[in-house]
């Protein structure tokens, strides 16, 4: 019971991870953030493995300026669901 217990909050610790930086990849697209800021670099460098397998939803973005990246906003979503789900089902097999 304890076990599950302990993976059930790592995943919410991850999930709610992930999307925090997440949304600050967003935010800081949004705001078009400087890329050549060492923070900007930073994360956008940590974040990109999470957002490259959805770039073709960017493709027709500009490179430059302002955008709202479509792959940050839709894997911020399967993050969201993934961490909701894993924490649903992890809770049902501790009360059975």
């Amino acid at each position: 019971m304890q076990h599950i217990q302990r993976v059930r909050d790592a995943i919410a610790l991850l999930g709610g991870a992930l999307s925090g930086l997440l949304i600050a990849r967003l935010a800081l697209k949004i705001l078009a953030a400087r890329p050549d800021s060492p923070a900007v670099t930073w994360l956008y460098a940590l974040t990109g493995p999470l957002v490259a397998p959805l770039a073709v939803l960017d493709y027709e973005q500009p490179r430059f300026g302002a955008v709202l990246e479509f792959s940050a906003l839709a894997m911020l979503i399967v993050v969201i669901s993934l961490t909701a789900l894993g924490w649903v089902w992890l809770g049902r097999m501790r009360q059975s």
